[in-house]
């Protein structure tokens, strides 16, 4: 999966909670810092440099951990969007993040 695809499934899920008139704030607010999170590694991925620092430094936030606890709150409210955010999720292990 290329970044341009990831990108577009980020995409597709914030045009789906923002279509939907029960998301609260806090829950685009995760959504938000998922999106930043991922591509603030994707940038350091890209220059083998700033990959190889960021994971010695232990600095690379734990998109994983941040991901599971949004699709808690999307099955618990909007399980329609959980399967985008599950799609999301398996192209980046997919791409080794």
């Amino acid at each position: 999966m290329n970044r341009q695809e990831l990108n577009a499934l980020l995409e597709k899920l914030h045009a789906e909670l923002a279509a939907s008139p029960q998301v609260d704030d806090a829950l685009k607010q995760s959504l938000q810092a998922l999106d930043q999170d991922i591509q603030r590694v994707l940038s350091q991925a890209s220059t083998e440099a700033a990959a190889t620092a960021s994971t010695e430094a232990g600095d690379e936030p734990d998109i994983n951990a941040l991901a599971q606890a949004l699709e808690a709150k999307l099955e618990a409210g909007h399980p329609y969007l959980v399967n985008t955010l599950r799609e999301l999720m398996d192209r980046l292990g997919k791409m080794g993040i």
